[in-house]
């Protein structure tokens, strides 16, 4: 969960931050509505296990690894088991734990290494 953009917080650089909200604008979860700056960032892929006291680098965790979610939404997906496929448009799938999938699109700008790499914000 990263709620600051601070650089000295553990976790994804700014750039990265500021990408992922541009994306979003809103929670990811369906008809959820909260905006995304009020939202926690959630990982969509699930890294490898690190070593104590060690922490994720900006070569880590990008735009394509995270997602907005609202405090409620995050815990809904934890405990009941919702599963989110981000898509390389930004588009994020959901699954439910019934098997059911919901599609909510992108809202917002794209959010990639291109537009981090030219120091282009979106």
């Amino acid at each position: 969960m990263f709620d600051s953009l601070s650089e000295t917080r553990p976790g994804p650089v700014v750039q990265v931050v500021a990408a992922v909200l541009s994306r979003d604008r809103t929670c990811t979860f369906p008809g959820c509505a909260v905006p995304a700056f009020r939202c926690d960032l959630d990982r969509v892929v699930r890294s490898a296990p690190r070593a104590p006291g060690t922490h994720a680098t900006e070569a880590d965790v990008g735009p394509q690894d995270l997602i907005s979610l609202c405090r409620h939404h995050h815990v809904v997906r934890v405990r009941q088991g919702w599963r989110p496929e981000l898509t390389p448009d930004g588009t994020v799938r959901w699954t439910s734990p019934t098997g059911h999938r919901y599609v909510r699109e992108r809202r917002g700008h794209a959010a990639g290494p291109s537009s981090l790499r030219t120091g282009i914000r979106p």
